[in-house]
């Protein structure tokens, strides 16, 4: 998805969330897989919350959304295997993290952490928690691992989100 579309996406999240409270609608936001922690921290900046909350709810969205699938998506592949239906659903999702695991794979759980924290579509704490199960990395490491990268993540695009702020406005007073 290109950068408006996502835009366009976040917009319409954001419209539909109306009425909730700020920090909940971080937290939902940084729960889905599409935005994550970086959706989140957007959305936050844009509905002129602190920082320090956007990043809290963020990281807390974000981490709700991944723990379960690190404890507990490789018992559930296990458990339904041999269904035509999931094995299909998990066959699409593992190959594209399959295609991923092999750059992470030479750092270990470092390589976990910097893909978390890089700020590209298909990285992040969800593709990152299907790598650490395909490559066995130990539940604790990975869970270490990727809260770091989402926190990396959550600082990165809170730089990157108020540097264009700040420089729209600078230019925007030029004018």
């Amino acid at each position: 998805m290109g950068g408006l579309a996502m835009n366009d996406l976040l917009r319409a999240t954001l419209e539909a969330l109306q009425g909730i409270r700020r920090e909940y609608v971080v937290f939902i936001i940084s729960a889905l897989p599409i935005f994550e922690i970086r959706g989140g921290v957007i959305a936050g900046i844009l509905l002129e919350l602190p920082l320090w909350r956007v990043l809290l709810y963020g990281f807390l969205g974000n981490i709700a959304s991944v723990t379960p699938l690190l404890l507990f998506l490789e018992p559930i592949t296990k458990w339904l295997y041999g269904n035509r239906l999931a094995d299909r659903l998990f066959h699409w999702l593992f190959e594209r993290a399959r295609r991923k695991a092999e750059q992470v794979n030479r750092w270990g759980p470092l390589g976990l952490m910097f893909f978390t924290a890089i700020p590209l579509p298909v990285s992040g704490a969800w593709t990152a928690t299907l790598i650490a199960i395909l490559l066995g990395v130990h539940r604790g490491r990975a869970i270490a691992s990727i809260y770091a990268g989402i926190v990396i993540a959550g600082i990165v695009v809170s730089l990157l989100t108020l540097g264009g702020i700040a420089g729209a406005r600078s230019v925007a007073a030029g004018l």
